[in-house]
């Protein structure tokens, strides 16, 4: 049997999956799996962000950073709250106000609460009206529709992939994307600040040093299992099924099991996965691209490391197992500049990836 890494199996096996009241979702949602959206209905900077506990406890939260244009301090409102997992409809039971709201009518925190109140009915009652969103129908649920929260017409993009509403981005033909989902992940245990840590997907400004350039040096081909990639003597071996380019870039080698019978559903929920931010590391969900086509996953991604204030580019190689949707599993994640130098030695190796079924 294939040995696994161990961190990759950790993010996909510590949850309980649950269903969300209201609707049924084509990939059921998983404890601590949240959403985060930018809201451009907001003169200033403004993120939504709604988590998911179990199928009858929630939060949401709110968040701006400070605007020095329009001179407004930073601003935050969090609810918990609980729904009746029975109705058929969104009903709220409970509700506890994690943050200081304003009692000032000018500060307009009564007026957000509000707002977050009528997306989350505003999301459900839509939601709860289309089938299970999947990779055949979503396209087709994909529609115009009047939404006055957002202005009027606009148009609702639906992603199995986006955890609980399965809603990837509003536009308005005027004004394009108005609410993007920037994006998802999960929280691993209750001490796990990755959701209320959220301000944004902003890397530094701060120095750095200037990427090297790296010449393709003597050709090394490497293999774990029935998988092999060109590598050359510029790349260091750290385990069996790991590699290091200094200190600009990883490769690891691996196998993921199989966790649905159905292959497309099976390839869905482990590209949803692939994609979740976690501690320290959240991934850039608007400009990240994913591809199920025929045995194979294609998925490419940004991730800002909050501790380093950098940015890695991630691209993962998955391939159908012969007897089983157990996946062959190959990635490389490289610093941003990095990559934005050597981009064409970074693909030659990628393209040299080959897995022997």
């Amino acid at each position: 049997m294939k040995k696994t890494i161990l961190f990759i199996l950790s993010i996909f096996l510590y949850a309980t999956a649950f269903a969300m009241p209201v609707f049924s979702s084509y990939l059921p949602d998983t404890s601590g799996e949240y959403v985060y959206y930018q809201d451009k209905t907001f003169e200033r900077e403004s993120y939504i962000g709604i988590i998911y506990y179990d199928d009858e406890t929630f939060g949401i939260r709110y968040y701006a950073p400070k605007s020095e244009s329009l001179y407004l301090a930073e601003k935050e409102i969090a609810l918990l709250f609980t729904v009746d997992k029975n109705a058929n409809h969104w009903e709220m039971t409970g509700e506890k106000i994690l943050t200081n709201i304003s009692p000032d009518p000018e500060s307009g925190d009564a007026q957000l609460v509000n707002y977050l109140h009528d997306l989350l009915y505003e999301f459900s009652s839509r939601r709860g009206k289309c089938p299970a969103i999947s990779p055949d129908n979503q396209a087709d649920q994909s529609l115009y529709t009047d939404f006055p929260q957002f202005g009027g017409d606009v148009k609702i993009l639906y992603d199995c992939i986006v955890p609980l509403f399965n809603i990837r981005s509003i536009s308005s033909e005027k004004d394009g994307k108005i609410f993007d989902c920037v994006a998802i992940g999960q929280i691993k245990s209750t001490s796990d600040t990755t959701f209320t840590d959220f301000k944004g997907i902003n890397p530094s400004a701060g120095d750095e040093k200037a990427a090297q350039a790296y010449k393709k040096a003597k050709a090394l081909p490497v293999n774990y299992e029935k998988q092999s990639v060109m590598l050359d003597k510029n790349w260091t071996q750290q385990l069996e099924n790991c590699w290091t380019l200094e200190e600009d870039s990883l490769i690891s080698i691996s196998a993921i099991p199989a966790f649905y019978d159905d292959y497309q559903k099976n390839s869905c929920f482990l590209i949803r996965k692939l994609l979740l931010s976690s501690q320290n590391n959240y991934t850039d969900f608007s400009s990240s691209e994913y591809f199920i086509k025929e045995d194979t996953i294609k998925i490419f991604s940004e991730n800002l490391n909050t501790k380093t204030g950098r940015k890695i580019v991630n691209q993962k190689l998955l391939s159908k197992a012969t007897d089983s949707n157990a996946m062959d599993y190959f990635s490389i994640a490289t610093y941003e500049n990095a990559y934005n130098k050597n981009r064409s030695y970074f693909e030659k190796i990628i393209k040299s990836y080959c897995c022997k079924q």
